[in-house]
């Protein structure tokens, strides 16, 4: 994937930036362990995962395929999509292991290029996000129990964490084996989709600190032109082909993310659309507060998941923007050496049009998408609306 070669890094070392992000996809087995003596329980741990969340899957897809009530369709489905972009995502990134330690590795040949204090925050706001996700599925797997602790139902209409088919109509240890297996799901692909979220995130984060810093050289350049016009021809014709080096650099490992997370991001999507429809229709008919509460949080989790997708790919664009216009505005050009005339044509060439991560063009990472994906998920729900509103008047 791309025709440049980094220098190796030891992913292993805790102290560089995509430590905590690395070690959340190996809580979820999406990647490899450091030590080989680890390989095969960790094999066996990514064999039950699949099992597990292929089983509630298919699950999930009987109850709602099965059932006429619309609330209760809701109720398999909008776990359904979640269950089943989870387990997508966790064998994607062990697939393409080796591909994404090589955007890995280009990743971190970028952090020496990017502005003093860039990635300060990095590891922190990704664990709190990683929490988040975490806390809000595992309370929505305690639901059930905290609604028989405080008497809203009985131990006897007590109901699994996830509403998927089951045949055998359980009770005892079955039902008690069924609960445990739908909340360790529940919880699993809440910690999948963070995982890749932190490491999808993070990835985007490093690019723009990268177009950052070009920026602030630019600056450099207009200020040492200012006060030394004809002694700094030299140095800013070489501190604009390091901008041009790192320019490419940044294109590069735009496109390796560009190329891993299309289908990713079209998953993420069609996710966010389907389950965000009924999870509202499941808000708007829930009964108590904790069915009330599990509701709200995920809707409001699942919300952020897909802002942030667009946030993050809406500052790499407006990065690329703001790099066009700085170009034409910080270097002195016009008065310039012909070898730097030259150089400047080629990065005037390489920023004219901004690079967006996208689905194959079907969704971009942006706020106008996020925009429409957002009336299309109201249009969805206030159709499932008047569907269930019918229902209840017949």
């Amino acid at each position: 994937m791309g025709y440049r070669v980094y220098p190796q890094q030891d992913l292993s070392d805790p102290s560089h930036m995509f430590s905590f992000q690395l070690n959340a996809l190996k809580s979820t087995t999406m990647w490899k362990p450091d030590n080989q003596k680890y390989y095969i329980p960790f094999m066996i741990l990514f064999a039950v995962n699949v099992f597990v969340l292929a089983i509630c899957t298919v699950g999930l897809l009987l109850k709602g395929c099965s059932t006429k009530d619309l609330v209760d369709r809701s109720e398999a489905m909008d776990i359904f999509t979640l269950t089943g972009s989870a387990l997508y995502k966790m064998v994607f990134f062990l697939y393409h292991y080796e591909q994404l330690v090589d955007m890995v590795t280009c990743g971190l040949a970028l952090v020496r290029n990017l502005p003093e204090g860039w990635t300060k925050n990095c590891g922190l706001l990704s664990r709190i996000h990683y929490t988040a996700g975490f806390l809000v599925l595992l309370i929505w797997g305690l639901a059930p129990i905290l609604k028989v602790m405080y008497g809203e139902t009985t131990w006897a209409e007590m109901k699994l964490p996830i509403n998927t088919y089951d045949p055998f109509d359980s009770t005892g240890f079955l039902f008690f084996l069924f609960y445990i297996t739908g909340q360790y799901v529940l919880v699993l692909s809440a910690v999948i989709y963070m995982a890749a979220d932190c490491y999808l995130f993070t990835s985007i984060y490093v690019a723009v600190g990268a177009l950052q810093y070009i920026v602030d050289q630019f600056e450099n350049m207009r200020d040492l032109n200012n006060n030394n016009k004809h002694t700094v021809a030299d140095t800013m014709h070489d501190c604009l082909q390091e901008c041009i080096e790192i320019h490419v650099h940044v294109l590069d490992y735009l496109r390796k993310t560009d190329k891993l997370f299309k289908s990713m991001i079209l998953a993420d999507v069609v996710h966010a659309v389907i389950s965000l429809s009924f999870a509202m229709l499941q808000t708007s008919e829930s009964k108590g507060i904790f069915e009330g509460v599990k509701m709200v949080l995920f809707v409001q989790v699942c919300f952020v998941h897909q802002f942030l997708n667009s946030h993050f790919g809406q500052e790499l664009i407006d990065k690329q923007d703001n790099l066009a216009k700085q170009i034409i505005t910080d270097i002195p050009w016009t008065d310039a050496s012909r070898k730097f005339k030259k150089s400047y044509y080629i990065m005037l060439t390489c920023v004219r049009e901004p690079f967006k991560l996208s689905a194959w063009n079907v969704y971009f990472l942006q706020y106008a998408t996020f925009l429409e994906f957002s009336k299309t998920m109201i249009q969805y729900y206030m159709v499932l609306q008047e569907v269930q509103d019918e229902a209840e008047v017949s």
